[in-house]
């Protein structure tokens, strides 16, 4: 499926603000299928050691995609790749530990189940109106989900996330997402604030997975 297009104004206190509201949103979704079933996530940027030593990694880059930011995360999981699983497709259980998401549920499944909608109400600040965004999962068990913008206030929000089993026991977990807020927002600004908060997502999928060992 192919998804909408977008606009782009300088920066201000406003844009701030609206940037911060996009990357609190995110942090509640689980997010192309910018590569085939087949092939697997770009690994040149991870720092093994620092993957070894327990870091979330995150990585920045320019988005082919006009006005459009790319994110990478890598995180070493131990934990079998179904726990991992279960943590990304219990959307319902977000808003135990993404303080900005007030509810999410399953809409509707696909496809015999291989994919599935979810509508998503966020809050992303105190002094910003609630509002809900519709996204679809699809799933390569227990290899691949991508996530699919379908509503809401964002213009573009594609992204994968892969479960490759490692030598060493644990999963390395990669989550990609390209964004565009189809708000005032310059592409440097939401690249940083989203180097922010996504590990943050990522270590509390480690956590809950890691958990039900």
């Amino acid at each position: 499926m192919r998804r909408p297009r977008s606009p782009l104004l300088p920066i201000g206190c406003g844009a701030a603000r609206a940037a911060s509201w996009l990357a609190l949103a995110l942090v509640g979704s689980l997010l192309s299928r910018e590569a085939s079933s087949e092939e697997g996530p770009d690994l040149d940027w991870i720092d093994r050691d620092a993957l070894a030593a327990g870091e979330v990694l995150v990585h920045a880059e320019h988005a082919e995609r006009p006005l459009t930011a790319l994110i990478k995360i890598a995180a070493e999981i131990d934990a079998p790749a179904t726990a991992i699983w279960d943590v990304l497709k219990a959307c319902e259980l977000s808003p135990q530990y993404v303080p900005t998401v007030v509810s999410c549920r399953s809409l509707e499944k696909l496809d015999d189940g291989r994919a599935e909608l979810f509508l998503q109400v966020v809050k992303p600040a105190f002094f910003m109106p609630t509002f809900e965004h519709v996204f679809r999962l699809d799933y390569e068990p227990y290899r691949r989900i991508d996530v699919h913008r379908v509503s809401g206030p964002i213009a573009y929000m594609e992204g994968s996330w892969w479960l490759l089993p490692q030598q060493s026991g644990k999963v390395l977990l990669i989550h990609q997402l390209e964004v565009d807020p189809g708000m005032p927002v310059p592409r440097f600004f939401v690249r940083a604030t989203l180097k922010r908060d996504l590990p943050k997502l990522v270590q509390a999928v480690r956590e809950r997975a890691e958990a039900q060992r």
